[in-house]
């Protein structure tokens, strides 16, 4: 086996840089989503709030807070019970012991 040249380690070089920005770059946008979910959360949670309570309720802000978790939580988690399962049933097909046929 003949070693790599050099044309090749400047393309692997190259390639590595491209790779590290790009998950720089997604690792940004990930931290955008998420801020942005939690803003959404806090707005929906307000308005929920302010349908079950009204604003001059004493419950108002537990019931904003109570509101606002469930909204940022309940998808989260279901969102990442559907990757694992996803994650599961992929691995499982790659394996060849798929179970759905």
């Amino acid at each position: 086996m003949t070693p790599p040249s050099r044309w090749e380690r400047e393309a692997a070089k190259v390639t590595s840089e491209v790779a590290r920005r790009a998950i720089r770059r997604l690792d940004f946008l990930e931290w955008v989503i998420l801020a942005m979910t939690a803003a959404l959360a806090v707005g929906g949670g307000g308005l929920v709030a302010l349908l079950l309570v009204g604003r001059s309720a004493p419950g108002f802000r537990g019931t904003w807070i109570a509101t606002s978790l469930l909204l940022l939580i309940v998808p989260g988690a279901l969102t990442l019970l559907r990757h694992r399962k996803d994650e599961r049933h992929r691995e499982a097909k790659e394996s060849g012991t798929d179970e759905d046929g």
